[in-house]
């Protein structure tokens, strides 16, 4: 069933892709990396402006959206995702979208590599029209 694209819709396929055996997450994986715009159509429910501005994105952003939630979820870590407004808000030019990754501690053990992992961070905030 698709989700509606806030932040209870995203924490629930989160939780549900968690769920699933790790072939089935490579292949959700694989998917967001191979077409970014069909796999959010597919799994979520957007409305006009949502597939619109999705569809609209420059390529490399689009690019950068999909690699930041692959690893992430290779990693087996969440995605932090915070939208501030209810879809009604969700209008073209009037939103920021704001993407960072934030480094773990390492690991130290004479026994484990050393691997910093870089959980990715989507922040949707809207500004007010002029």
């Amino acid at each position: 069933m698709k989700k509606i694209l806030n932040n209870a819709g995203v924490a629930a396929f989160q939780t549900e892709f968690f769920q699933l055996t790790l072939t089935e997450q490579q292949f959700l994986i694989a998917q967001i990396r191979s077409d970014f715009a069909l796999f959010m159509n597919t799994h979520f429910d957007l409305h006009v402006n949502q597939i619109a501005q999705i569809s609209n994105m420059p390529p490399n952003f689009r690019a950068t959206l999909a690699e930041g939630i692959a690893s992430t979820w290779e990693a087996q870590l969440h995605v932090s995702f915070d939208k501030e407004t209810i879809a009604a808000d969700d209008k073209p030019g009037v939103k920021d979208i704001i993407v960072s990754s934030t480094p773990l501690p390492t690991v130290n053990s004479a026994t484990a590599n050393s691997t910093v992992i870089y959980p990715f961070m989507i922040w949707i905030r809207y500004r007010i029209a002029d």
